[in-house]
């Protein structure tokens, strides 16, 4: 704690002395600081002029003339009219003597508080000083705790916010190995996907060969390792393409997903015009199980076996045959919609052409037809577009939607779907970069709408 404040103790000291002097003297010389004739005395002389002067009396006014013949008659005329008058004026004059006496009442009492206060004890007042000085001393002794208690306080929040920082780094430091452990992780899980991928494909290549019986035969060879044969039919790749479609396709929840999004076209051809739906080229039979969830009549055809076997599997009715022959033997108006998935691209122009001309003959009026294929307006799903052996070329979605239109289509419209996940697209707010992302990084699938 800090020493008293030195400008207190001299004011302390000055007061100090000043009551001695006070207690030595007497009352007289305390006196003799104040002019004689002070405030308060000249207070008292004016107010006893003012006192005489309060009483308003009409009859104290003299009356007199000074003309030298008419001087007596007027001064008689004025004190006759003054006496006839007097009941009138007198309330006022009344009134006007009460205030000033009231105003000359106030002043004295006025007067008096000022001789009382220059009558009051110096000293009193010099020890009340004294006492507020010595409040003030204590306030500042009050202020000085305050103050180291704030310094402590202060280097508590500082120690605290250095605790805080450093808990802070390592936080960051958790965080950053627990991002790092996240993407080993995904690492991890990308190979096993791979893996299953491959399993899954080698689990196909086996149920096929067990469907049509065409084990691979040992041959005999020296030693414990036996070798296998060929299949017995090596013209017949099938087996290979459902291969294909495993690796390549995408898993069968992820495409069921993708074409859900056309489900509310069918719902609303089949609750026009009745019928059932002819899916060409159905592969898994993802679209129909969608359609069979939702109540819709629906039958497929492939010229695949591995996928009319693995459709027959889920109790799906799809025929082995080809798309366009068996679309064509079918009674004309007896369909609510033909969709065709990833099929267009392996067919010919003139197939193409044929196809349309007879989805619009088999379609009952009201009927929709949804052709969906590769987009090759993106650079990503055109490079993918070349890994299926068996695709034709690349159809641009104004060719296919023109090919329905001229058919006789009416509400023709395209959608694009699959979209290249955001991560592998370019990144930024630029102009160019927006420009790049879509004819590089654009949807991957199209589909042409159209309704008869």
């Amino acid at each position: 704690m800090s020493s008293e404040d030195p400008v207190i103790q001299a004011i302390k000291r000055d007061i100090e002395e000043l009551l001695s002097a006070k207690r030595a003297a007497n009352s007289e010389a305390f006196r003799g600081f104040l002019p004689e004739n002070g405030l308060e005395e000249q207070l008292r002389l004016s107010l006893e002029q003012v006192l005489s002067l309060a009483t308003v009396d009409i009859n104290r006014v003299p009356v007199r003339s000074l003309r030298p013949f008419w001087g007596p008659l007027i001064t008689f005329f004025k004190r006759a009219v003054r006496k006839s008058t007097y009941w009138l004026y007198q309330p006022l004059f009344q009134q006007i003597t009460s205030f000033n006496n009231t105003v000359v009442d106030l002043l004295w009492k006025i007067t008096l508080h000022l001789e009382e206060a220059r009558n009051s004890s110096l000293g009193e007042q010099v020890e009340a000083l004294v006492t507020r000085l010595d409040k003030l001393e204590e306030l500042k002794k009050v202020f000085e705790q305050w103050d180291t208690k704030l310094e402590q306080a202060l280097t508590g929040v500082a120690a605290d916010k250095a605790d805080l920082q450093r808990e802070l780094i390592e936080a960051k430091q958790q965080v950053q190995n627990a991002l790092q452990e996240l993407a080993s992780l995904r690492r991890l899980v990308e190979d096993y996907r791979a893996e299953a991928v491959f399993l899954r494909a080698k689990l196909a290549l086996a149920l096929q060969y067990q469907r049509m019986g065409k084990w691979p035969l040992p041959r005999e060879e020296e030693g414990p390792e036996r070798a296998l044969s060929p299949l017995q039919d090596p013209e017949d790749t099938t087996w290979l393409y459902h291969v294909f479609e495993q690796q390549f396709r995408g898993p069968e929840e992820l495409i069921k997903e993708r074409q859900r999004a056309y489900i509310p076209d069918v719902r609303k051809a089949y609750e026009t015009c009745g019928g059932y739906l002819l899916d060409l080229g159905a592969g898994r039979g993802e679209f129909l199980e969608l359609c069979r969830e939702v109540g819709i009549p629906a039958k497929g055809v492939d010229s695949n076996e591995a996928m009319v076997s693995r459709c027959r599997e889920k109790g799906l009715e799809v025929e082995r045959a080809d798309a366009i022959a068996h679309l064509q033997s079918l009674p004309d108006e007896s369909l609510c919609a033909v969709t065709a998935f990833q099929l267009v691209e392996h067919l010919t122009p003139q197939e193409l052409w044929h196809l349309v001309q007879m989805a619009l003959v088999k379609l009952k009026p009201g009927g929709v037809i949804i052709l969906e294929t590769v987009n090759p307006h993106s650079l990503v799903a055109l490079q993918n577009f070349w890994l299926d052996l068996t695709h034709q070329r690349p159809i641009p979605a104004p060719t296919l939607r023109f090919l329905l239109e001229v058919a006789g289509f009416r509400r023709v419209e395209v959608r694009f779907s699959s979209p290249v996940p955001e991560g592998a697209r370019l990144q930024g707010d630029e102009p160019n970069i927006a420009k790049l992302n879509e004819p590089v990084f654009g949807y991957q699938d199209y589909a042409v709408v159209g309704w008869r």
